[in-house]
């Protein structure tokens, strides 16, 4: 431990010694002492013992409110009685085949009923491979190479996918015109001739970067909530830009419903009334195991098909496991349309009372977000795209990562970017305890900020 170590970092410490000790051997085993980088947070990540519902035990025995709920895909919060009795059943019968089951035919034939641009659709392992063979199933029908995405969104973890996730003041270039930039030194520099990088909730910009990019374009991927850089909605007039360019030039419109899924029976395509060519998925589809999809319009997904001379190839060993079907067959059954009001209300709820406790607290600080899903802001500012995020990350220094500590000490799990997300096992009554939480952390935080980050008091 450092000797200027923050106060509120040593009463982290304390308060979960047991995850300090584990933190040092993972350390050993793990670089950096982690296995998944968005996970990790300094000093080092609690140690969860289990779960159940809403609600998880660390190896301290803290009980802490999961508003995480492994980053979206916990529809049902942790061990939904339905869904264990699935995994059950199923992992005694065997867990994976290389050959289709009811239970892959029934959650696909659930997922077409549901989402209006999907007729057919495969399976994957996760959100990640469902994106990357969207995109070939786009080049490979158009015969074009590039793509465009939003600058800011993340579609999984491979170099295309991730250009331009974060957009760095330096060398990100003009809004009209963004550059393709790496988020680390791994990327071949082929990958930035292969991109298009698209301001999001800029229609017009949009438009003409598409007009200009047309004849190269093999799709655009967009998130209809713009997820990793702050859960910023797409505005639905942004979202039917894109679809009538695409159209125009035909381009395939791609859209990225892994996290948004949720938000609507549909996705997020029903609200905006918005029909995409593609649909990416996963999380609440594998009732909390690994899982993917993609899927569209019926001419698209023949391409897969093995019965065409030269089909666009996917081979992915845990694609439409028995266990992940079984499990996520459970979970979507018993998540409804009445399900996604409630705790998209829940979430208008819980965005409600964090705003008013900034207010009161005198704090520049907003929570923003789309149903289910929020995101906290360092910011007054109107929070439109990627480029304000990135503003609010920068101005609030470290008084994030404090606020996230401060949280689980009081009980709150939410991502280290301070993203939260609401389950169905969540009632009232968490997003009350949540609100509490806040305001009893922005007091311990008050002296820190007047110190730090000044800037952030409201006058």
């Amino acid at each position: 431990m450092s000797a200027q170590e923050h106060p509120l970092v040593t009463a982290y410490r304390q308060f979960s010694p047991t995850s300090e000790s584990l933190a040092e051997r993972t350390q050993a085993v793990f670089p950096g002492g982690d296995t998944r980088s968005s996970a990790h947070y300094d000093p080092y990540p609690l140690v969860i013992d289990s779960a159940s519902g809403c609600r998880m035990w660390d190896v301290d025995g803290n009980e802490i409110v999961d508003f995480m709920n492994n980053f979206t895909s916990l529809i049902h919060g942790h061990a939904h009685p339905d869904v264990v009795a699935a995994v059950r059943s199923q992992v005694a019968k065997g867990s994976a085949y290389a050959a289709p089951n009811t239970d892959q035919i029934e959650l696909a034939e659930l997922i077409a009923a549901r989402v209006p641009s999907i007729d057919q659709l495969r399976f994957t392992s996760s959100g990640t491979e469902g994106t990357l063979m969207a995109i070939r199933c786009a080049r490979a029908a158009t015969g074009r190479q590039k793509i465009m995405k939003m600058e800011g969104g993340y579609h999984g973890s491979y170099e295309l996918a991730e250009v331009s996730l974060v957009p760095f003041v330096d060398g990100r270039g003009p809004l009209e015109a963004p550059a393709s930039q790496p988020v680390d030194g791994s990327f071949p520099e082929s990958v930035f001739h292969d991109t298009v990088i698209c301001p999001y909730n800029e229609p017009d910009l949009a438009r003409r970067l598409i007009a200009n990019h047309a004849h190269e374009l093999a799709a655009v991927i967009v998130e209809p909530v713009l997820g990793s850089m702050g859960m910023v909605p797409a505005t639905t007039e942004f979202l039917e830009c894109l679809r009538e360019a695409t159209l125009d030039h035909g381009i395939v419109l791609i859209f990225d419903e892994v996290i948004t899924l949720r938000l609507n029976e549909g996705g997020a395509q029903t609200p905006h009334a918005v029909t995409p060519d593609l649909t990416c998925m996963g999380k609440i589809i594998g009732g909390g195991l690994p899982v993917g999809a993609f899927g569209g319009k019926r001419e698209l997904m023949q391409l897969f098909s093995p019965e065409r001379e030269r089909p666009v190839m996917h081979a992915s060993t845990f694609s439409g496991n028995a266990l992940t079907m079984a499990a996520g067959l459970a979970a979507m059954r018993v998540y409804t349309q009445a399900d996604t009001e409630r705790i998209n209300g829940l979430g208008a709820r819980l965005r409600e009372g964090f705003n008013q406790t900034f207010a009161q607290a005198g704090l520049a600080a907003q929570m923003v977000g789309s149903g289910s899903l929020s995101n906290i802001h360092f910011t007054n500012d109107a929070i439109h795209d990627s480029r304000d995020s990135m503003a609010a990350m920068v101005g609030a220094g470290h008084i994030s990562r404090l606020l996230h500590l401060g949280m689980l000490r009081h009980g709150v799990l939410s991502a280290s970017r301070l993203m939260y997300c609401v389950s169905t096992a969540m009632t009232e009554g968490e997003i009350e305890f949540a609100i509490t939480a806040l305001n009893e952390t922005l007091q311990e935080l008050r002296p820190f900020i007047e110190q730090d980050r000044p800037g952030l008091l409201v006058a």
